[in-house]
């Protein structure tokens, strides 16, 4: 017979290993290596398992795994906004030290001062990579649910999936970095280099044909263009007003 205890953190009688009122373990020990041990073992096998899953599925069934995640098929998956701050942090940290700026940037025309402006800009942006890739996701999810709104997924839902299309290209970045570092290092032109992007810009496609496959693939085509005419217009914007803003407020120190 199963005794009735007390729980400690809300003070509910439970039964049983968890209590059913705030889900607390029913029996707790002191806090002690063993302790430690179990919790650090525990974190990195679930933060690696999700983790790990959750990459395996974007790059081998991106659309179905994310329609079926809006569904609710969600428990080995990493949580989506989580997901795209670590891996932004991990791609703004991978930038950072392989100077993705003076490899890979080539400003032409205006002052000295104008770009050390746009550089010192862009390198803000990528100081603060992960932030600044969730702070554009409302705004491409505004953009997608706009293309897409005939295909029933509302504006909090295109949130989910614009986070795991940004999660899609934070990975290709976190790897492609230290490839162009590489190469230009070795004296191969940062202009060859950027053939490594081209993958880059069809991997969002291959998440939304296989998201909307049931609907006409040339209407879903359509759609992405509209999308993407859409993003450029508020990316080209974003990135004037930032350009500004450093320029003429002084918050960002040009080089």
């Amino acid at each position: 017979m199963e005794t009735a205890d007390v729980c400690k953190n809300c003070g509910s009688i439970t039964h049983g290993k968890y209590c059913s009122n705030c889900g607390q373990k029913s029996a707790t020990v002191r806090l002690d290596r063993a302790y430690l041990i179990d919790e650090i073992k525990y974190t990195f096998l679930h933060l690696n398992k999700g983790l790990t899953f959750t990459i395996k599925e974007l790059f081998t069934r991106p659309g179905h795994t994310v329609r079926e995640f809006l569904e609710g098929k969600r428990i080995n998956h990493y949580k989506p906004v989580l997901l795209v701050f670590v891996l932004g942090g991990i791609a703004g940290l991978m930038m950072h030290y392989f100077d993705y700026v003076e490899q890979n940037l080539t400003i032409v025309g205006g002052t000295k001062k104008e770009i050390n402006s746009v550089k010192a800009s862009i390198q803000w942006m990528i100081d603060h990579y992960a932030l600044f890739n969730i702070l554009l996701i409302p705004i491409f999810a505004f953009c997608s649910w706009l293309s897409f709104k005939k295909y029933g997924y509302n504006y909090i839902e295109n949130i989910v999936i614009n986070c795991f299309i940004s999660a899609q290209l934070l990975i290709y970045t976190i790897v492609l970095t230290p490839i162009k570092y590489a190469l230009n290092v070795n004296g191969v032109s940062p202009f060859l280099t950027t053939i490594f992007d081209f993958p880059s810009y069809f991997l969002p496609a291959w998440l939304y044909v296989q998201l909307y496959y049931k609907q006409e693939l040339g209407f879903v085509i359509l759609r992405m263009l509209l999308l993407l005419f859409l993003f450029l217009i508020f990316f080209v914007i974003l990135t004037l007003a930032v350009t500004l803003i450093g320029y003429f407020g002084g918050f960002i120190t040009a080089k």
